[in-house]
């Protein structure tokens, strides 16, 4: 009698508890590969002070997007920003975005050639 009692109580509990075990691959903490697919630019040749917006394209968790430019401005933040450079910036300028979380990190670079002013 007491066996069919604790059986009772146990197999309920054991269904009951493993029910509500969480599937991890819906979470999103962070971590995880990171992938930076591409940088797309509106225009890669521009004239001095012309803008044009630059998208990253990445997969992840908990993506954190960085953009530098070796010349040239850049104005946003996220996965598109906008960059134009200035007369002493002419000639081929490169901007890289890196996209990261807590573990990974990805990078990649576009080439924006700017021209000088036509006379």
């Amino acid at each position: 009698m007491v066996s069919r009692f604790l059986l009772l109580l146990i197999i309920p509990a054991a269904i009951l508890f493993l029910s509500c075990k969480k599937n991890s691959s819906f979470e999103s903490d962070g971590t995880g590969e990171v992938k930076l697919d591409s940088l797309i630019a509106g225009d890669t040749v521009l004239n001095v002070w012309t803008p044009t917006k630059i998208t990253a394209y990445a997969t992840g968790n908990g993506l954190i997007y960085n953009w530098e430019a070796d010349h040239g401005e850049l104005n946003g933040s996220g996965t598109q920003i906008e960059y134009m450079a200035g007369t002493c910036c002419t000639g081929i300028n490169t901007v890289i975005c890196t996209v990261s979380n807590s573990t990974n990190s990805n990078s990649k670079q576009i080439k924006i050639r700017v021209l000088p002013f036509k006379k």
